[in-house]
């Protein structure tokens, strides 16, 4: 009798372990979805030295001249090693873009020294400045310069900008590069006084 009822009591006991072991296993994997948007940039432009960083006051100097009674000119190059005429298109601009230059102040900017100023888009006994992007170098950093139309020696007249360069849709949407070498020429009036003369140039890129 005691044997039995202890053969009962760890069938009873047993019975107990038994029902309460069945339970669910967690899964070893999960699969979920990452998703990014990557938009388009903006279209952009500005003058960097040879290692991409932005120069925070460009400056292209002319070549010097002597105090003349008679009209006269002097020489520069806009866009060189160490200040490059920079553009950035990262998908800003599908179908090509264009790159002009002007005065910041179009149609009444003019060259001054203090007091003493002359034109920049006037006659060329006034002051004359003439543009020629025919003999400069674009450099893609990003893409090809296939697709790229250097634009035509041309004066300043009145508030008119000068065109550097246009490229169409067969240039990569997204691309960098930068442009030197730009030829200025710039009439002096006769009997201007001797002193160091500016004045501020803007460039623009647009799409088209």
């Amino acid at each position: 009798m005691k044997l039995s009822h202890k053969l009962l009591a760890l069938a009873a006991v047993g019975t107990l372990v038994f029902a309460a072991a069945p339970h669910a296993h967690a899964a070893l994997t999960a699969n979920s979805t990452f998703s990014q948007s990557i938009t388009n940039g903006v279209l952009s432009t500005d003058v960097r030295n040879a290692s991409n960083v932005v120069v925070g006051s460009p400056s292209f100097s002319m070549a010097a001249r002597t105090v003349s009674t008679s009209q006269q000119s002097t020489t520069g190059t806009f866009g060189d090693s160490a200040q490059r005429i920079s553009v950035d298109n990262p998908g800003g601009a599908n179908n090509g873009f264009s790159l002009t230059l002007n005065a910041t102040t179009p149609g009444t900017g003019t060259w001054s020294s203090g007091g003493n100023t002359y034109a920049y888009n006037g006659t060329a006994a006034a002051g004359q400045m003439t543009v020629d992007p025919t003999a400069s170098t674009w450099t893609a950093l990003v893409g090809t310069t296939g697709g790229i139309t250097k634009g035509t020696s041309s004066t300043f007249t009145a508030s008119t900008p000068i065109t550097l360069a246009t490229t169409s849709a067969a240039l990569e949407d997204i691309w960098n590069g930068y442009m030197t070498g730009v030829g200025l020429t710039q009439t002096i009036p006769a009997n201007m006084p001797a002193g160091t003369y500016t004045i501020s140039m803007t460039q623009t890129v647009a799409a088209l």
